[in-house]
């Protein structure tokens, strides 16, 4: 079964819960439900084994639906949790979204509402994946920005000027600048020596109209002298800001 949904299913009321699990099941072949009567029970299965998504009465004996999400939220901020209830009120609602509900769904007569349940459950569940997957990505993309050998800086654009969001510490270490002193300011009012402004100007121009330069030789100031570097940009398609990454080769001119 491509990507399964398993789904914790909380209600104190047995039948319903059983009814509850076996329409999502049929609503959806990517569902495997499993139902709890007790929210203690939900808790303990929730921290051995992680479901991705869980759906809860409110009103239960011993904890309501509420307590249980914050509960759940001390140890699982991210899990999906959609409060299915039959108590609907402004007030439980607020509490909901204040303790950190995915999703809130009213129980309802009919088959229908299982129906609405399942697309709410998931459209939750894709969503979260798809967060986990960006924040992967950002992760991975950083930690090669950290180990990129080469000083490497992003910038982006604000009235023309390229501004400094973030450098590798191989940056730091080339130029002789750190993050707390250059990120936020221009890039080029500390690295663009006296004479240089028209060609850094051009480069600004090139980047910011989407186009990527393969490779451009310039000079470029660090903190202690004039160098000779190889730019190579990587540019934001919209081209409000980008890569710049350099490469020294002061040394083989020499």
């Amino acid at each position: 079964m491509p990507n399964p949904i398993r789904v914790l299913c909380v209600d104190d009321d047995p039948e319903f819960a059983d009814l509850t699990a076996t329409y999502l099941e049929r609503r959806n072949d990517r569902f495997v439900v499993e139902t709890v009567t007790s929210p203690d029970r939900g808790l303990d299965l929730i921290d051995d084994d992680p479901p991705d998504c869980v759906v809860s009465d409110y009103e239960m004996p011993g904890m309501n639906g509420i307590e249980l999400l914050r509960a759940v939220r001390e140890e699982h901020p991210d899990l999906s949790f959609v409060l299915y209830t039959g108590k609907g009120s402004e007030e439980v609602a607020s509490d909901a979204i204040s303790a950190g509900v995915t999703d809130y769904l009213r129980k309802q007569s009919g088959t229908h509402q299982y129906a609405v349940l399942a697309n709410r459950v998931s459209n939750a569940v894709d969503q979260a994946r798809a967060e986990r997957r960006l924040r992967e990505e950002r992760r991975r993309f950083q930690l090669l920005f950290e180990r990129l050998t080469q000083p490497t800086v992003e910038v982006e654009y604000e009235d023309d000027e390229p501004i400094v969001r973030r450098i590798n510490p191989a940056f730091e270490a080339v130029f002789g600048y750190e993050a707390s002193e250059i990120v936020d300011d221009s890039l080029d009012a500390y690295i663009v020596p006296p004479g240089g402004e028209e060609g850094a100007s051009r480069i600004n121009r090139r980047v910011q109209a989407g186009g990527g330069l393969e490779s451009v030789e310039v000079v470029r100031r660090t903190a202690t002298d004039d160098r000779e570097f190889l730019l190579q940009n990587a540019v934001y398609d919209d081209g409000s800001g980008g890569f710049a990454i350099y490469t020294d080769v002061t040394d083989r001119r020499e």
